[in-house]
């Protein structure tokens, strides 16, 4: 790389700015081997290797041991068995702040102004983590995988670990399935997830979305972060907006039949517009495909719409995808609700925001699914309700590292942004050297 951002300097400073000493020990103090701080910076060390899994973790621990000593606390192996034995007793209330005090110092030194974006906007959206299997659930509580009940099962959960939603499936065992929400800064070059909380298994997204604002508040309120929030249609709701305003952010929310009156008053007043020329649009090519956008918008003026006295204006972006090969298209169409007024948010900058939202995927979800490969679930880092959501928050943390890596390095004379893969190689490099054998271990 021309601009090198993946260092150990800089790996040690955004350790530091987690401040893992203030995590709460889980273990018993006679019974502490390793200090909890170093076994929580080999974790993320591991994942931004690319570890697979917790065997994998061990190796990278030996070799970071090896070429740098006594670094970050790590100063011999760490055996697999300690992670699994540590990760399921920590709580992820202990852990989150970790992520919050992470993106507070990158916001200190600048790295999250919003590039992209003429407001910082916050991207939030759900996601599964996790599946925990009917027999990993009676080995936690105990019980006799073919003598146990759904019944005694599902009390069980909502007692111990109320996050969890059990599932049971018209054939095949029942399941316990792990959702979270996050929310990523979206606005900003580099897009760490900025808060993560769990859904509770006896509600939905949009259950779980006053709570979840309420934390952002709590968290980011004072910091300007952001002044935007964007949801999909399953975590819109006038209820939902109503908080967000409340807290003093604007929102631009997607938003479908399930809502009611204000969609299809939408589609009333922008879904047959195709005639009339387009307030912006933009075409792109992706995956050898030819995409144009288009967006047509409609004033609420001040009085809103409805009970929705603080929405501004209706949206409706159309995406047309033509196949160059086949000259085959498929045409979408996706309605939004904006509490921003028009000359505050014009055409252009409604349509970019639109297509901003979707880095919580990118950036967020696939990165996690794709790269850090969270839904193998052959070499799962965890098969405990707890353990899958902690986890899920030190990936979040390693995935922020890397995006920061990303933004501050550069390749070649063309300065281009490396890849993933190529910053969590450069990581490995640097922190674990040549001694590692990753291919034949991969392999194996």
């Amino acid at each position: 790389m021309n601009r090198q951002g993946a260092t150990p300097k800089g790996f040690e400073r955004r350790v530091s700015d987690l401040k893992l000493n203030l995590v709460a020990e889980p273990r018993q103090r006679n019974k502490i081997k390793i200090p909890l701080p170093t076994v929580l910076t080999a974790l993320v060390a591991s994942m931004v290797t690319r570890a697979r899994s917790l065997r994998m973790a061990e190796q990278r621990t030996a070799a970071i041991a090896q070429k740098h000593e006594a670094w970050l606390g790590v100063e011999r192996r760490i055996a697999d068995n300690t992670f699994g034995k540590v990760v399921p007793k920590l709580s992820v209330a202990s852990v989150l702040p970790c992520v919050h005090r992470l993106v507070k110092a990158e916001q200190r030194r600048g790295n999250l102004k919003p590039s992209r974006l003429s407001v910082g906007t916050a991207a939030i959206d759900g996601k599964n983590v996790g599946t925990v299997h009917w027999h990993d659930l009676c080995r936690i509580f105990g019980l006799d995988r073919q003598e146990a009940s759904v019944i005694e099962v599902r009390e069980r959960l909502l007692k111990q670990y109320p996050e969890a939603q059990l599932c049971v499936p018209e054939q095949g065992e029942p399941y316990a399935l792990m959702r979270v929400h996050t929310v990523t800064l979206v606005s900003s070059d580099a897009a760490p997830c900025l808060h993560l909380r769990p859904i509770a298994g006896c509600t939905n997204e949009i259950g779980s979305m006053g709570e979840l604002l309420d934390e952002l508040k709590a968290v980011y309120g004072r910091s300007r972060l952001f002044g935007r929030v964007t949801t999909d249609a399953g975590n819109t709701s006038l209820a939902a907006m109503t908080k967000a305003i409340g807290h003093g952010w604007h929102y631009f929310a997607q938003i479908k039949s399930e809502l009611g009156d204000i969609y299809a008053e939408a589609e009333r007043l922008l879904g047959d517009r195709r005639r009339q020329r387009a307030h912006a649009s933009y075409s792109d090519t992706q995956n050898g495909k030819a995409v144009t956008y288009s967006l047509w918008r409609y004033d609420l003026t001040e009085q809103g719409w409805l009970n929705w006295t603080h929405a501004r204006q209706l949206i409706r972006v159309q995406r047309v995808t033509e196949n160059l090969a086949t000259s085959e298209k498929t045409v979408g169409n996706r309605y939004y609700v904006s509490s921003e007024a028009p000359e505050a948010l014009e055409p252009s900058a409604a349509l970019r925001v639109s297509r901003a939202h979707w880095r919580c995927e990118d950036e967020t979800h696939w990165t996690a699914d794709a790269q850090m490969q969270e839904d193998r679930r052959r070499l799962a880092w965890s098969r405990h309700p707890n353990g899958i959501l902690v986890v899920c928050v030190l990936r979040m943390i390693a995935i922020a590292i890397l995006a920061m890596a990303r933004r501050l390095s550069r390749i070649g004379y063309s300065l281009e942004t490396p890849s993933w893969a190529q910053v969590a190689e450069h990581f490995l490099l640097q922190l674990c050297g040549s001694i590692l054998d990753t291919e034949a271990f991969d392999a194996a």
